[in-house]
């Protein structure tokens, strides 16, 4: 509305000029090189009108032409522009789509039309990945290194090929130079204090855990228990180093974090029973076994009760299974308990009960065998449940959550895929015991 009220003042304004003049037309005389001019004040100004819109028009078309050729590069760049990103952008589809053929060929229209290697050096290095070159994926990770934009994406696809090969050094490096950058990162911390753990490291393991749990917010049963763990690990290493008085600390903080942690009452119960302080150990294998019964618990007990008579080993084992009554491994510990007292009957009644409640494992049908060999000297029903052993269940042992491998102790980490706490007291599914003769020497273990 304003511009409207504007262009009419205008129009009028010119309207008045032009009356005005006509009105009042004048003279004017110029006398310029040998030429006399007369002519009106209306004629001049409007010569000078004309002049000045020819003027205007002519430094038009002079800008037109100088501008012309910056314009039509700049469209042309643009046009190269879209078509780069789109390319980038389908070959970023063809990488998540697992298409190895079509990210090689986009990558390759990326980067000849964009000639921005920040933009398509992931791109270019996935794509090598899903090729199978890890060679090359590795130099484009490492070029990345170079752009500070790009500087965390190179040290994350280095530290996962580092993993993937098993590189553990070149890993917990690249990790803490990765989280130097992005300390706020979640699947960094997780990653660090898995390395961390995994190198014995178990100080800096331990800040890693705390740093996890700020960022994460992990339950709190769940930061006890890797907190136990790491106290243990800490204790093995300060009993590496000399120093036995904090190796039973922190034993004993690792027992206080997570009693049910097996492989901390155990090492806490030997340092007491090498102490002198027996009726600790009681204690600490007690309270292990009422929250989680272990078969490994049964012989530090006689030891620390100071038993060796058979009888005695019966009662003791009565002692140490009324803290977690009815447990099927209480059960098979009386057996044993019994068998060797030559308390048959009570031995027999234990077994019963193992197998009523459908435990029947290899171990609880060779028990049966032994006690019918035993107490009636019956070859015969003794090869029945040999026979019957033969094809039972196996016995619980401690199996990887994360890939099944099965060993003979805890650790830390699974000798086989290094998940990190990934050790579970369980019955095996269709595998078999495997030997550690040749074995790498576990990170952690509960034989310490």
């Amino acid at each position: 509305m304003v511009r409207i009220i504007l262009f009419l003042i205008a129009v009028a304004a010119l309207a008045w000029g032009v009356i005005w003049v006509t009105d009042n037309p004048g003279d004017v005389s110029l006398n310029w090189g040998g030429w006399q001019i007369e002519t009106s004040a209306g004629v001049l100004a409007g010569g000078v009108v004309m002049l000045t819109i020819v003027a205007a028009l002519v430094y038009r078309f002079w800008l037109f032409l100088t501008r012309a050729p910056g314009q039509i590069g700049s469209a042309y760049r643009e046009r190269r522009s879209r078509k780069g990103y789109k390319a980038l952008t389908k070959g970023m589809v063809a990488v998540a789509a697992g298409d190895a053929e079509e990210s090689r060929r986009q990558v390759q229209r990326a980067d000849g039309l964009l000639g921005e290697p920040p933009l398509t050096l992931l791109l270019k290095a996935q794509s090598a990945q899903l090729n199978g070159d890890e060679k090359a994926a590795e130099t484009f990770f490492t070029t990345m290194l170079e752009e500070p934009e790009m500087e965390f994406l190179g040290l994350r696809g280095l530290l996962n090929q580092a993993i993937k090969r098993g590189d553990d050094v070149a890993a917990l490096e690249l990790a803490r130079r990765a989280q130097a950058l992005k300390p706020k990162s979640e699947w960094l911390a997780e990653t660090l204090f898995d390395l961390e753990a995994r190198a014995g490291t178990w100080v800096a393991a331990e800040d890693a855990l705390k740093h996890m749990g700020k960022l994460t917010g992990p339950s709190k049963g769940e930061t006890k228990h890797a907190q136990a763990i790491v106290a243990l690990g800490q204790s093995l290493e300060a009993e590496k180093a000399g120093d036995p008085t904090k190796s039973m600390k922190l034993a004993e903080k690792a027992v206080s974090l997570d009693t049910s942690l097996t492989a901390a009452a155990k090492r806490l119960a030997k340092i007491y029973i090498h102490r002198g302080h027996t009726k600790k150990a009681q204690g600490t294998v007690e309270k292990a076994w009422g929250l989680s019964p272990h078969p490994d618990l049964v012989e530090l007990y006689y030891t620390a009760c100071k038993v060796d008579n058979p009888f005695d080993k019966v009662k003791a084992m009565e002692a140490l299974t009324s803290h977690k009554p009815g447990h099927f491994e209480g059960h098979i510990a009386l057996a044993e308990a019994a068998l060797e007292a030559e308390l048959w009957g009570q031995a027999r009644t234990h077994l019963g009960a193992v197998m009523e409640a459908g435990h029947e494992t290899r171990k609880v049908f060779s028990l049966m065998a032994a006690l019918e060999e035993q107490e009636h000297g019956d070859a015969n029903q003794a090869r029945h449940w040999l026979a019957r052993a033969a094809v039972a269940d196996a016995d619980s042992a401690w199996v990887c959550a994360d890939c099944g491998y099965v060993q003979a102790d805890w650790s830390a980490h699974c000798s086989k895929c290094n998940g990190f706490d990934t050790m579970h007291w369980t019955v095996p599914q269709g595998l078999h015991m495997l030997s550690h003769q040749h074995e790498t020497p576990l990170l952690l273990t509960s034989k310490t």
